[in-house]
């Protein structure tokens, strides 16, 4: 990984070098289906679970400070969000004191 968060371009030659030995031809084309489109709820009902899994685990790893912190930086970055709404005029300024 290039060290801005990209491929490198050496990375990337290296990858488009190997694929070179594979014959397209051979490929099966790929399906044109995601699974944004309806008839795939049962992947993502299983996405949804490791997702909730992986949370819960996450949330009983912590201790209690680390909760607190973790709520803290939630708590700042609501804050933040209303204001901006506010600021940008979506809603009433009288709501960041309701």
């Amino acid at each position: 990984m290039h060290p801005q968060g990209g491929l490198s371009s050496v990375y990337m030659a290296s990858r488009f070098r190997s694929l070179g030995d594979v014959s397209f031809a051979s490929m099966s084309p790929a399906s044109r289906k995601t699974l944004l489109e309806p008839g795939h709820e049962v992947e993502w009902a299983e996405l949804n679970r490791e997702k909730r899994e992986y949370r819960r685990r996450a949330a009983q790893a912590l201790t209690p400070s680390e909760r607190v912190a973790t709520g803290l930086v939630l708590s700042r970055q609501a804050v933040q969000l209303l204001a901006s709404t506010i600021r940008a005029g979506h809603v009433p300024p009288r709501a960041f004191w309701s």
